[in-house]
């Protein structure tokens, strides 16, 4: 039903703006310009706000001193993890990805990546925070961690004080509730 509105809804912008269209007819040059020039800046600006770009211009061409890890979360983290990696070439160590199911699109040289619950958490996201808890344990000084955190990164990247049954339930009536991000980040 959706489908249909949004189909008769483009139908008529299209009868309307396009060539010969009603509002058309005359001055079709400018306003073609117009809506070239709106595409190519709204192309632009999500190509400049994409995780992995945002992680490649922060991190192209810097250099880190001692061990250099990765610890990524959230929905994103597959993504800024694969671009920070190619950026993190002297002195890596290796990394860490939670990210939610379905998220991690391949490997990442010397990363590992875990799949976990979102936005309830579950056994896996544990894991996943354990094991970069656990990588970053030994730290020195003189060593760096690269952290990334993307939205869905409270439920991902959890280590609880009470039992992950009683989280789990809170978070569900939560949701249930129509709680918001902020409610729900705040009770994870």
């Amino acid at each position: 039903m959706v489908k249909s509105k949004d189909n008769e809804k483009a139908a008529v912008f299209r009868q309307l703006f396009s060539k010969g269209g009603a509002l058309m007819q005359e001055k079709s040059k400018p306003v073609d310009n117009l809506r070239a020039d709106a595409e190519k800046i709204i192309t632009r600006a999500i190509a400049a706000v994409l995780p992995d770009a945002a992680v490649e211009r922060a991190l192209k061409g810097k250099t880190f001193l001692g061990r250099v890890y990765l610890v990524a979360a959230g929905k994103a983290a597959w993504q800024m993890a694969h671009a920070a990696r190619a950026c993190l070439q002297d002195n890596f160590c290796g990394g860490v990805v939670v990210t939610k199911y379905g998220h991690v699109k391949g490997e990442i040289a010397n990363v590992a990546c875990f799949e976990g619950g979102h936005p309830v958490p579950d056994e896996n996201s544990l894991r996943g925070t354990d094991a970069a808890l656990a990588l970053t344990e030994d730290l020195t000084e003189s060593d760096t961690v690269v952290f990334l955190l993307s939205g869905g990164g409270s439920a991902l990247f959890e280590k609880p004080l009470l039992p992950l049954a009683e989280l789990q339930d809170v978070t569900n009536q939560l949701l249930a509730a129509g709680a918001d991000i902020v409610a729900l980040a705040i009770s994870t």
